[in-house]
């Protein structure tokens, strides 16, 4: 399953029934969504949301509340908001889904469809978020161009653009260097009459040779002034954007006596001392380059990542001094192949890095084969030693659906690690072409649950415990338990992942649950015996809810461990209180007559909390991450603050998760929360080592 993005959705429901709202709600919630909704009442109601907050989805049920989809539409455009509004209807037909389409709604989806509903609104969401991201760059856009004009004008660099040879743009600086009044005067005039005679030929197939490789050029000519008196001048190459068309700027600088020893300065600066390499801040500016051409001009090239493979024995078998003899060789032979328009470099002690303009997939996978093979046969002299090399080399494309440079970098260096995966290569000597990765396939229904079920048969769960830290002060040291399911990648799914994510039989949620609460509090017996006086949070899922042996089970298992009965606080999510509120109901209150203390989480986001709190004996709060993430906003502030207080009067405890900043601490210590937890304070560890004290002084 995708991770989501950790930015609430903003959800407005058009809905039949509180119900139905809930389950949608309840919907996003599971595919990892922080979701904050509100359920429309009427016409007026949707108009006022929309004008006095920023929404982000609308989800509407046709005529729901007396209110047509045609009508929230029409309000959308009258108001002119950039907001999806997605139709929910019972029978889906072409001329339904026309009629909705022209309107505005984004699509029509079949209500019985949860799947379907969640691919559509993970689209949607993405291209909202495209749109918003296109205006915000627009504005930083057009405050940059303002900027660069104002320097342009007062450069004291002498600074043209040109496209096609002509001169579309010129600064003060150029035109007095020239011998020019106005930028009228060069309108129309090519840029070959900038120079001398003798040097236009040379002029014209160096501007030729920059338009297919692009990079940074210095060309040294003499210039022509309006007088025809010549002076010598460089000239910097480079490509730009002017007006919103694609060209190519030139800074000139008037020849100096110290000239020569700024171009000597430049070029030890962008070298790399040992092998005369470009350095790794050269090769970037030529990637950045690249991309620039690609994402502009649709032009197209390949980056190369050679990692020498086993350096670290090639050093030991050579020795520290002789092995840069050995780097140098391969630079050597790197730089014998290298063309016209390659950018080559070393970017660390045993990785070079090589981008070549105009080059396919095919061709990259010959070319670095070729190297492949070159570096293979090379036969080193160290000093008295004579040894051989081999590399890996991961291939990166750059075309016109990349933007990031270092993301063209880290998946050549992905792919030349995925070598060492390849049949046949398992200790390097191959090529591999960097491919996006797909999810991976056997995440499936019955994939995760044999996962799980494995897991719990092998006891190969694993157990995290974050730490609470009580802003009010108290002697007792507070910690929640987090349940990961190790991956055979490496990586682990959280509990609200797999559990919530996947179709995974009720009973076995119920022996997870039985389980981490059997191991943790083991874990905290032990962990109490060194005289301190800590708590646990252990979470547990709706199965557990309701399961009516839970409570007396649980007496046995704190008995089992010589725990007190108020060691433990077992907490649940307000989204499953809110579907199962009976069973939740039941469940507290037995808990409670037994000394047990209870804490709800996920707290404030569903349609009326307090309605569902009325009906449950809950001694904690956990507000939902969505009211930290967003504390710099004055209204989900405020919101927050009104929550607390009405939690503080009826003599709850309150915890803010994802806390992750000191500035959100002073917010939540100002608004009289109890307790914090984040990665601020700390991230989840694999046991209870965290030093209370020092928060205490």
């Amino acid at each position: 399953m995708s991770s989501q993005s950790r930015d609430t959705l903003h959800l407005l429901l058009l809905t039949q029934s509180q119900n139905d709202a809930e389950g949608l709600v309840s919907l996003l919630r599971n595919s990892g969504r922080a979701t904050r909704a509100h359920m429309i009442s009427s016409l007026n109601d949707f108009t006022t949301q929309i004008q006095e907050k920023t929404w982000d989805l609308v989800l509407a049920e046709p005529d729901a509340q007396d209110v047509s989809p045609n009508e929230l539409l029409k309000q959308i455009k009258r108001l002119d908001k950039d907001l999806p509004v997605i139709i929910l209807a019972e029978d889906v037909d072409p001329m339904i889904l026309e009629s909705y389409l022209k309107q505005g709604a984004c699509d029509v989806v079949p209500s019985d469809e949860s799947n379907l509903l969640s691919m559509v609104i993970t689209r949607e969401l993405a291209n909202l978020n495209s749109r918003r991201s296109l205006r915000t760059t627009q504005v930083k856009l057009r405050d940059a161009e303002k900027r660069c004009q104002s320097l342009l004008e007062s450069s004291k660099d002498a600074i043209t653009y040109i496209h096609d040879g002509m001169h579309i743009y010129a600064n003060q600086a150029y035109l007095d260097l020239f011998g020019y009044e106005s930028v009228d005067d060069l309108e129309g005039m090519p840029v070959m009459d900038m120079v001398a005679s003798k040097d236009q030929d040379n002029l014209k197939k160096s501007l030729k040779s920059f338009l297919m490789a692009g990079g940074s050029v210095d060309l040294k000519y003499s210039g022509l002034k309006t007088d025809d008196t010549e002076f010598p001048i460089t000239m910097a190459l480079s490509s730009a954007t002017y007006a919103d068309e694609s060209c190519t700027q030139i800074v000139i600088r008037a020849k100096s006596d110290n000239s020569d020893l700024e171009a000597k300065l430049k070029e030890i600066s962008s070298r790399d001392l040992l092998t005369r390499l470009y350095n790794k801040p050269y090769f970037m500016d030529s990637l950045e380059s690249a991309v620039d051409r690609a994402v502009l001009k649709g032009s197209f090239s390949a980056a190369m990542y050679i990692n020498i493979d086993r350096f670290g024995k090639v050093k030991s078998q050579v020795g520290i001094n002789n092995a840069d003899a050995v780097l140098c060789s391969v630079a050597d032979y790197l730089k014998a192949e290298a063309q016209e328009g390659d950018t080559l470099a070393r970017l660390s002690e045993d990785i070079f890095c090589w981008l070549r303009p105009n080059i396919n997939a095919e061709q990259a996978l010959a070319l670095g084969e070729k190297y492949r093979d070159g570096i293979e046969h090379l036969v080193i002299d160290a000093s008295s030693q004579t040894v051989t090399v081999t590399a890996s080399i991961g291939i990166a494309l750059i075309n016109d659906s990349c933007s990031d440079p270092s993301d063209i970098l880290q998946r050549a260096h992905q792919a030349a690690d995925l070598v060492r995966q390849d049949e046949g290569h398992q200790k390097g000597n191959g090529i591999h072409l960097y491919v996006a990765e797909e999810e991976a396939p056997d995440n499936s229904e019955e994939g995760i649950e044999q996962q799980a079920l494995s897991a719990l048969k092998s006891g190969s769960f694993n157990l995290l415990f974050q730490p609470l830290i009580n802003l009010k002060g108290d002697d007792k040291e507070h910690y929640e338990t987090l349940l990961r399911l190790p991956q055979s990648n490496g990586d682990e799914l959280s509990a609200g992942d797999f559990l919530n994510g996947f179709t995974i039989s009720e009973d076995l949620k119920r022996k997870i649950d039985r389980w981490v609460i059997l191991h943790s509090t083991k874990l905290l017996s032990e962990h109490r015996q060194q005289n301190i006086n800590t708590r646990l949070f252990v979470n547990l899922s709706a199965a557990s809810l309701m399961d009516p042996t839970l409570s007396t089970w649980i007496g046995v298992a704190l008995n089992a461990a010589k725990l007190d009965k108020d060691a433990v606080i077992f907490q649940f999510n307000e989204e499953d209180a809110t579907k199962f509120l009976t069973q939740a109901q039941a469940f507290t209150a037995d808990l409670k007559a037994k000394g047990y203390s209870c804490a709800l989480s996920r707290f404030g986001c569903s349609l009326n909390p307090f309605q569902t709190l009325k009906h449950l004996t809950i001694d904690y709060i956990k507000v939902d991450g969505s009211f930290t993430n967003e504390l710099s906003q004055p209204d989900s502030l405020e919101a927050l603050k009104v929550m607390l207080t009405e939690l503080h009067e009826k003599d709850i405890k309150t915890i803010v998760p994802l806390v992750e900043s000191a500035s959100a601490v002073a917010s939540l210590w100002q608004l009289g929360a109890h307790f914090i937890q984040g990665y601020y304070v700390q991230a989840p560890q694999a046991g209870m080592a965290y030093n209370f004290s020092d928060d205490d002084e």
